[in-house]
């Protein structure tokens, strides 16, 4: 039986089947993307929000050093998650490159 493409009975593409393909479990969802459960990502969010915290701070006691302190953490995240990333603490597909970057359509 032929599978629907939604509109007026057309078959499905290659593309649109490998779009709509459900992964095998939650598992697999999880092992392919990632979700930043990585030393790198966790890193990466902590020194954000650490920043982001001493920059609120910084407005409220009125305190411009303190603000570019906040500023210069936030601004240097995402420099450490890349750095952390390259030096092998990152997610890795099973092809070796980035999580979710040999799916279709993915740049």
């Amino acid at each position: 039986m032929e599978q629907s493409g939604g509109t007026a009975g057309r078959p499905v593409t290659p593309a649109q089947a490998s779009r709509n393909a459900q992964p095998d479990g939650p598992a697999e969802v999880v092992d392919e993307h990632g979700h930043g459960s990585t030393p790198a990502a966790w890193s990466a969010v902590g020194l954000a929000l650490l920043g982001g915290l001493i920059a609120s701070l910084a407005v409220v006691f009125v305190n411009i050093p303190m603000g570019i302190v906040g500023g210069v953490m936030m601004l240097l995240a995402p420099v450490l998650g890349m750095v952390l990333s390259k030096m092998g603490y990152g997610a890795k597909g099973a092809h070796g490159g980035a999580a979710g970057a040999h799916r279709p359509g993915a740049s």
